[in-house]
């Protein structure tokens, strides 16, 4: 594809729009991040959605999100991309960091650095600090014994506007996670695994809603609606087949990846 020139875009959507969220997006290959992304705007406009939302969730050593900045339509934020000038796609910046206690936390909708190892209150007052929207992802056995415990906690004292939990389109229909049933919000989102073909999941599961977004300041828009106890969200896409996450596993065990 050839390289774009970035533009500076501005104006107000001045009425709620559909907007469909995923949250939890990794871009492990950065060869394939513009074709990923623009399956992803196929995919949610197909699907109805007026803006679909993709929320990089980077882990230490990945910066796909800057690499964007050649291809896509920059705004007045750090932290936002839009995909073209339709403005139907908004791609936000965001770490996933390792918490000392091995507990993942996403930083979404940020530019921040943040660097692995610190303990998960201080990684969630740091997150909070640079304005994330801060998330706890469930993840296949990471949210059982000691860090099921410390996840409990987490959420216990937690301030339900500033924190929020995150399910993912790789988890099987038939496990139930109870603590999505509790005080805090659920963001969804694909959690692409690294293996091939799963890029283009990317759109395929999330959290709806009804937003006014500012063109040139969409990231604070969606924040600021996320934020708000009176802004429902509903979850779209399917959760996986059991026989499928079974064999995805399985296929990340033999590619050397840990998917515990």
């Amino acid at each position: 594809m050839a390289t774009a020139q970035c533009k500076k875009t501005g104006g107000m959507t001045t009425h709620a729009v559909r907007v469909a969220i995923d949250a939890h997006v990794h871009l492990h290959n950065p060869s394939e991040a513009l074709s990923a992304l623009r399956t992803a705007q196929n995919r949610l406009a197909a699907a109805g959605r007026e803006v679909g939302v993709v929320m990089l969730a980077e882990r230490q050593g990945y910066d796909v999100f800057d690499s964007l900045r050649h291809h896509l339509v920059v705004t007045d934020e750090p932290e936002s991309l839009w995909f073209d000038e339709s403005r139907s796609l908004l791609v936000l910046a965001g770490r996933q960091i390792v918490s000392s206690e091995k507990l993942e936390i996403l930083a979404l909708a940020t530019n921040a650095r943040m660097s692995d190892g610190a303990p998960a209150e201080k990684v969630i007052d740091d997150m909070d600090a640079a304005d994330a929207i801060v998330v706890l992802p469930w993840g296949v056995g990471k949210w059982l014994g000691k860090r099921g415990a410390l996840v409990d906690r987490l959420i216990s004292s937690a301030d339900r506007a500033r924190l929020f939990l995150g399910d993912n389109g790789g988890r099987p229909a038939l496990w139930r996670v109870p603590q999505f049933d509790g005080k805090l919000k659920t963001l969804a989102g694909s959690d692409p695994l690294p293996l091939p073909g799963w890029p283009h999941a990317i759109g395929s599961f999330g959290s709806a809603m009804r937003v006014v977004l500012e063109a040139s300041t969409p990231s604070a828009s969606l924040k600021r609606a996320l934020r708000d106890p009176a802004t429902p969200l509903e979850p779209f896409g399917r959760l996986a087949n059991p026989l499928r996450f079974l064999v995805d596993q399985t296929r990340l065990r033999l590619a050397g990846s840990n998917p515990l």
